[in-house]
């Protein structure tokens, strides 16, 4: 007969099993999945930065900076071949032979440029809708230089010449709408979280993990085996945190070149195609105002682009040299803004030469004003050939000099913004190196922890 009675029955407390691995080698287990486990993301991570960043380049550089860019010159072609009408009616030679190849080309150039824009910008709609309207503008404003042509020195030639130039004004405005709009996507895909710094937190987070667990892991190995070091796993440390120094680097590269060429850069070389369009527009309203004898223009079109818009106020012979020689812009305007953006000696020699011819034009275009007659001249007759001079001094030939020092300054700023952008598209070896690195990483954590495990097996 038992003498336990039922008031006095206990009950054993049940034992709890450990939520960690209590074993050794089922440390060691759980050790090598945790390394795996924190590696993978960290190679991911460092493909991916790479691939992106060089895809993302590749976008900027094959598509939409070219794409703005086209709108920029098809707007400075459109000005030259109004430019050329204009000089045409007012030296006398347009009822005769019409506005001449100048405009030819100028116009042929316009299309070239509008139909590389219209074909870089097919995924987009609202651009594509846009340009399809400027194109149709554009072929209103070639019939109106041709309607103009055949009303001889009547009155209503110079209408439809002034009609074509407010259309060409139009066209512009379009052009430049459609710029700005392809200026702020370059600037949001410049800065997308792939391209940067910001891509470096998260990577940086999960390698530094990573990191911390390989000592870990290196520690833990030291004490339970009573060794000094683990070569495997410091070897591995060692190339985890080259790594991660190779990655962010590379991270931060990119977008300092996607920010100098595809900020600074594109910024300065839009600025120097509006001034050789305001360079146009100037010679080509001054010729404007002589044929008509200075009658103001009752459209409401926005005026066009002045000498203010190129430099304001127009600098100095001492502010020339003061450019030339690297010092900071002291003028506002457009070769205010693409040599601020800029401080190379190419460009800096370029914007002064354009800031000289810029006097010679303002100075020929006052004398043109002043000596042309107040009831205007479409015969050549006094101040037309201020106008329509290309020699030193005289507007067409000043333009000309203006026009050449740009294009030296597009030309330069132009061959420094590719090698920021071949520079930015170079993955820097990543794309191979990483997963080599990560790989090598991944044999060496799993060598340290794995060996030590079948040592112990052995052990026991």
């Amino acid at each position: 007969m038992s003498s336990t009675t039922a008031g006095s029955i206990t009950h054993r407390p049940s034992r709890v099993r450990p939520r960690l691995p209590a074993s050794t080698p089922s440390r060691l287990v759980a050790l090598a999945v945790l390394l795996v486990l924190a590696l993978i993301p960290v190679c991911t991570l460092s493909v991916l930065i790479a691939d992106r960043s060089r895809a993302t380049t590749a976008e900027l550089r094959d598509r939409r900076i070219p794409a703005a860019l086209a709108l920029d010159q098809a707007a400075a072609a459109l000005t030259e071949a109004d430019r050329a009408t204009a000089t045409s009616l007012v030296s006398g030679a347009f009822s005769l032979t019409g506005p001449g190849q100048d405009y030819q080309d100028a116009v042929k150039r316009a299309n070239q440029y509008l139909t590389v824009a219209a074909d870089l910008h097919r995924d987009d709609p609202g651009a594509r809708a846009r340009l399809t309207g400027v194109n149709a503008l554009m072929v209103e404003y070639t019939i109106m230089v041709g309607l103009a042509q055949t009303g001889g020195d009547g009155p209503l030639s110079l209408a439809n010449v002034f009609y074509a130039s407010d259309l060409r004004r139009s066209i512009v405005t379009g052009l430049y709408d459609q710029r700005r709009a392809d200026l702020e996507d370059i600037r949001a895909a410049r800065s997308t979280w792939w391209v940067g710094t910001y891509v470096a937190v998260p990577f940086g987070a999960t390698a530094f993990l990573a990191l911390l667990l390989l000592l870990f892991a290196h520690r833990y190995l030291r004490r339970r085996f009573r060794r000094r070091t683990s070569p495997p796993l410091l070897l591995g440390a060692a190339a985890l945190a080259a790594l991660i120094a190779w990655t962010v680097l590379h991270a931060q590269t990119t977008h300092d070149r996607l920010a100098e060429a595809a900020g600074r850069g594109l910024t300065s070389q839009s600025a120097l195609w509006q001034a050789r369009t305001a360079v146009h527009e100037v010679v080509g309203s001054t010729a404007l105002d002589l044929a008509s004898g200075g009658v103001p223009r009752t459209s409401d079109v926005k005026a066009g682009l002045t000498l203010r818009d190129l430099a304001e106020p127009l600098p100095s012979v001492d502010d020339i040299d003061a450019v030339r020689t690297g010092a900071d812009p002291r003028f506002g305007g457009l070769i205010a803004t693409a040599l601020a953006q800029d401080r190379s000696v190419p460009l800096r020699a370029a914007g002064a030469r354009a800031l000289t011819a810029l006097g010679a034009l303002r100075q020929a275009g006052e004398r043109a004003r002043a000596e042309a007659p107040r009831g205007g001249t479409r015969d050549g007759g006094a101040g037309a050939a201020t106008v329509t001079g290309r020699s030193e001094g005289l507007m067409s030939g000043a333009a000309d000099d203006a026009e050449a020092a740009l294009t030296d300054a597009l030309i330069a700023g132009r061959r420094e913004a590719d090698a920021a952008l071949a520079e930015a598209a170079d993955d820097g070896g990543l794309t191979v190196g990483g997963p080599v690195v990560c790989t090598a990483v991944l044999v060496l954590a799993l060598a340290g922890v794995l060996v030590r495990r079948f040592e112990y097996g052995r052990l026991r």
